[in-house]
């Protein structure tokens, strides 16, 4: 008998290794025993046997998703397209009824089969291996098909991009790798940081008139993710961690960015870049329908050039969407709906480069507990400052 050695593996070093893998983005959907469609998103899913014809995924052992899709009577691996961000994005996050507003029909087994995926595997649960922090999901295939000859959307070092013959291309600009290594030199603590907090923590650099993510960190029960190149408009009230700390030029031409405003929003936009200035970080609050109408706006300026009239229009609806607070104004004791709170990584007194987003942490908390966590990603923000440099 030999004895075997177990051997500790720094987990940030194996995320780094393993992040230098490529993987195909799926979505794993069936109908629970009580009638729900589920859905969950998953970046582990494989071929295992020709004969007998077998898949596998990877499902966390916290997942509650899994736990109800393995009451389905079968299970649809749809194989996400590379155009189809916004519908992983959709079905990650931790809502009830997430296939309730998506285009689908049933597989033959009847799991739901999204439309415009590149293809799907009708499949029923077999096995379920444990290993490690996660499942083993051994599935048998009982029927398959393509439906759409394109491009596969793809996992990479922590963001989605596509797929082109001979190079593997992230959307975004060019020229985001030198942001993205740099990024890199954060990454365990902006792990650590949203496992702390909750919610989404999103490193953005600024190219031009854009933000662009370059590193993205969720906590326990948050299934959301900017994607590696995933972009806004630094259209006010957006992207006033990077503006606050500018030129005056560059505010002036940021403020005159927010179309059709009234005189008393350019005056609130003004405040709030003097607030951020002051306090360290600003804040925006969430409200229904508030995010569906960003979102929605942003997405739209992203998927391309548009005529001037068009870009005004874009502008108005994401002024009016966005929710800014003056911090000055924060109940200590009221409760409140963070949608973002954002602070800015200064170096040696230049106008910031990189800003530190938190998205959508837990509802219903504290004006106290808000402003905790905004002293605490500031502080974040000074020390990875000190550490870039």
């Amino acid at each position: 008998m030999t004895e075997t050695k177990e051997r500790t593996i720094d987990p940030q070093r194996f995320r780094e290794v393993m992040g230098h893998y490529p993987t195909g983005v799926t979505a794993v959907t069936g109908i629970a025993e009580d009638g729900e469609a589920c859905a969950m998103v998953v970046g582990t899913f494989t071929s295992v046997s020709l004969d007998p014809p077998l898949v596998a995924f990877l499902p966390t052992r916290s997942s509650f998703i899994f736990d109800r899709l393995r009451t389905a009577n079968s299970l649809a691996i749809n194989i996400l397209a590379h155009d189809q961000e916004q519908l992983c994005r959709r079905l990650a996050r931790p809502a009830p009824d997430k296939l309730g507003n998506e285009v689908w029909e049933p597989s033959p087994g009847g799991a739901p089969v999204l439309d415009g995926v590149v293809a799907s595997i009708d499949c029923t649960l077999e096995q379920v291996i444990e290993g490690g922090d996660h499942y083993i999901a051994l599935c048998a295939v009982q029927d398959l098909a393509v439906h759409r000859s394109v491009a596969p959307l793809v996992f990479f070092q922590g963001g989605y991009g596509g797929f082109a013959m001979g190079s593997f291309m992230i959307r975004g600009d060019q020229d985001l790798a030198p942001s993205v290594a740099r990024a890199q030199a954060l990454r365990s603590d902006i792990e650590a940081l949203a496992a702390e907090i909750g919610g989404e923590i999103t490193l953005f650099t600024r190219q031009g008139d854009d933000a662009v993510a370059v590193l993205s960190a969720v906590g326990a029960g948050t299934d959301i993710i900017s994607p590696l190149g995933s972009h806004y408009p630094l259209i006010p009230p957006l992207g006033d961690a990077f503006i606050a700390w500018s030129a005056p030029e560059d505010q002036e031409r940021w403020i005159s960015r927010a179309f059709g405003a009234s005189e008393q929003e350019l005056a609130t936009l003004r405040q709030r870049l003097d607030e951020a200035r002051l306090r360290g970080w600003s804040l925006s609050l969430d409200a229904p329908g508030r995010r569906e109408q960003l979102e929605a706006a942003v997405v739209e300026y992203g998927a391309g050039n548009h005529l001037p009239a068009k870009q005004r229009e874009i502008s108005q609806r994401i002024v009016k969407s966005a929710g800014y607070f003056p911090v000055g104004q924060l109940d200590r004791t009221a409760r409140h709906d963070v949608a973002t709170i954002t602070v800015p990584i200064l170096q040696r007194e230049e106008s910031p480069h990189l800003i530190l987003r938190l998205l959508y942490p837990p509802a219903g908390v504290n004006g106290a507990t808000v402003e905790s966590w905004a002293q605490r990603l500031k502080a974040f923000a000074e020390d990875a400052g000190r550490q870039l440099e």
